[in-house]
C-alpha cells in the first residue's frame, strides 16, 4: 500500500518538492491504514489510504506554510474543497482558466477520491462525511486565527476544538466494510460518546508524539503544551498528565463499546443491527491498535526534519 499511495500523490503532484515527497514517504500512511483497516479489500484500502494522504498533505499546508497564518485565505481554501464534495455525486470538471496553483493540484485528486467514494456510499453518508470534514476545517481556521493573533488556546477550548479531527476517518470504516450506520443509531448519545472517546484517545496520543515537533515550530496547538501552560508544570509532568487522560478515554471507550448493541436496542434498533454495530466497534478497535503501532514506525513526527529545525515549513503549492 505504500507504493500505491506514493503513486497517488505523485500522479496529482501533491508533493511538489523533495522535502514534501520525503515527508510523505516517511509518514508511512499506507502502513497506518493497513493496520487500522486490516479487513478491507485492496480497492477499499487504497481508497481510504488515498483519503488520508490527500487530507494530511492538505493539513501540512495548513500547519507548516504561510496558509497557517492567513485565516482568510485558509477559509477560502476550505470552502473551495467542500464545494468539490457534493452529496449527489462527483463535481463537474474544472475550467482550466479558473485554476490556480492550489486547485490545479488538489481538485483533480479530490474529484478522483469522490468518484471512487460515491460508488460505495449513500447521500446520507456523504453529507455526514463532508460535515465532519467541515468541522475539521473549522478547527484549522481557528488555529490560523490563533497563530496570527499570537494567541494560545485555553485548556477547555482546546479539548473542544481538537475533538473532531478524526471523525472523517471513522466514517471511512463504513466504506471499508460496505455498510452504513443508520442515522437513528448514529445519533444516539452513547454511540456518539463512544466514537468521541476513541477519537480523543487517538488525537491526544498524536499530541504526545508530535509535542517536540510542534514546540520547535512554535505551534501552541498541542495538548501537552496547552496543559503545561494551563497548570504551570514542566513538560514531563504535562506529558504524564496527558497520558493519564488518554487512559481515561480508552477506559470509557471500552465500557461503551461493550454496551453498544444493548444501548442501540433500548433505542429501538432491531436484531439485524447487531452485526453492523459489532463491525463498527471492531473497526474502532483496529483503528486504536493500528494507529498506536504505527506511531512507533512512522517518521511523521520526527523533530529532526530540516523543515522543523529551520521552522520554515514545507514549500507551499
Amino acid at each position: 500500500m505504500e507504493g500505491h499511495t506514493r503513486e497517488f500523490v505523485r500522479r496529482f503532484n501533491l508533493v511538489p518538492d523533495e522535502a514534501s515527497r520525503r515527508h510523505h514517504e516517511d509518514s508511512l500512511l499506507g502502513t497506518l491504514m493497513a493496520r487500522a483497516y486490516p479487513y478491507a479489500g485492496f480497492a477499499e484500502l487504497a481508497l481510504v489510504t488515498d483519503w488520508i494522504s490527500c487530507l494530511l498533505v492538505l493539513d501540512d499546508q495548513f500547519d507548516e506554510t504561510h496558509l497557517g497564518t492567513d485565516p482568510e485565505r485558509l477559509r477560502q481554501v476550505c470552502t473551495t474543497v467542500l464545494g468539490w464534495l457534493p452529496p449527489g455525486g462527483p463535481s463537474p470538471a474544472a475550467d482550466p482558466a479558473d485554476e490556480d496553483s492550489f486547485t490545479a493540484a488538489f481538485r483533480p485528486a479530490f474529484r478522483d477520491l469522490w468518484e471512487r467514494t460515491c460508488t460505495y456510499t449513500t447521500q446520507n453518508w456523504r453529507k455526514r462525511f463532508t460535515a465532519h470534514i467541515a468541522e475539521f476545517f473549522e478547527t484549522c481556521a481557528w488555529e490560523a486565527v490563533n497563530r496570527t493573533a499570537g494567541r494560545e488556546p485555553d485548556f477547555d477550548e482546546y479539548l473542544r476544538m481538537r475533538g473532531c479531527a478524526l471523525m472523517p476517518y471513522l466514517d471511512l470504516i463504513e466504506v471499508a466494510r460496505h455498510w452504513e450506520v443508520p442515522a437513528a443509531v448514529y445519533g444516539l448519545a452513547e454511540f456518539t460518546e463512544m466514537n468521541q472517546a476513541l477519537s480523543d484517545a487517538d488525537l491526544w496520543t498524536n499530541d504526545l508524539f508530535s509535542c517536540e515537533k510542534e514546540a520547535l515550530l512554535g505551534d501552541p496547538h498541542n495538548l501537552v503544551l496547552v496543559y503545561r501552560r494551563a497548570n504551570g508544570t514542566d513538560l514531563q509532568t504535562a506529558a504524564d498528565a496527558v497520558a493519564g487522560m488518554i487512559q481515561g478515554r480508552v477506559d470509557r471507550f471500552t465500557e461503551l463499546a461493550a454496551g453498544c448493541y444493548a444501548n442501540a436496542r433500548r433505542a429501538g434498533a432491531d436484531e439485524g443491527m447487531r452485526e453492523a454495530l459489532e463491525l463498527h466497534v471492531e473497526g474502532l478497535r483496529t483503528w486504536m491498535s493500528g494507529q498506536l503501532q504505527w506511531r512507533f514506525e512512522t517518521g511523521r513526527f520526527d523533530p529532526a526534519r530540516p523543515e522543523v529545525v529551520d521552522a520554515s515549513g514545507i514549500t507551499p503549492l
